[in-house]
């Protein structure tokens, strides 16, 4: 059975060029704040978007909007569990069931276990809180 969390995300707009990931990991270091799910991608020429997953919420809040990284702050789901086929079908049926679309998900398996970040419309968050019992 999976476990669902509703957590906050944090988004920093970054420059899509070589060390600035780094240059944001070595700062979160710096200041020993640490994360439980980082994503970033290039959003168009010379752009990148980064999403991070604190494990202090607050500390990573507080850090960004002080270094003016901090661009969107929003709440999604963090479902982890055993690897296994259809492991995210109970939580997806659900969502469906519920008429709650999915905006975004990512997800991992690794050494027998999953993690999965769902993204829903900011004015579907209590909705789905509610259908995924957080």
């Amino acid at each position: 059975m999976a476990a669902i969390q509703q957590v906050s995300y944090f988004r920093a707009n970054l420059q899509d060029k070589p060390g600035e990931l780094l240059k944001v990991m070595q700062a979160l270091k710096s200041k020993n704040i640490g994360l439980a799910g980082l994503w970033g991608f290039a959003t168009s020429p010379g752009k990148a978007q980064l999403y991070a997953v604190a494990k202090n919420p607050a500390k990573l809040r507080g850090f960004w909007r002080a270094s003016r990284l901090l661009a969107e702050e929003g709440k999604g789901f963090f479902i982890t569990g055993n690897d296994r086929t259809g492991a995210l079908n109970a939580t997806l049926e659900s969502l469906a069931k519920n008429g709650i679309n999915i905006v975004a998900v990512d997800a991992i398996a690794v050494g027998g276990k999953f993690g999965s970040f769902i993204w829903v419309k900011p004015a579907d968050v209590k909705k789905a809180a509610k259908v995924l019992g957080k």
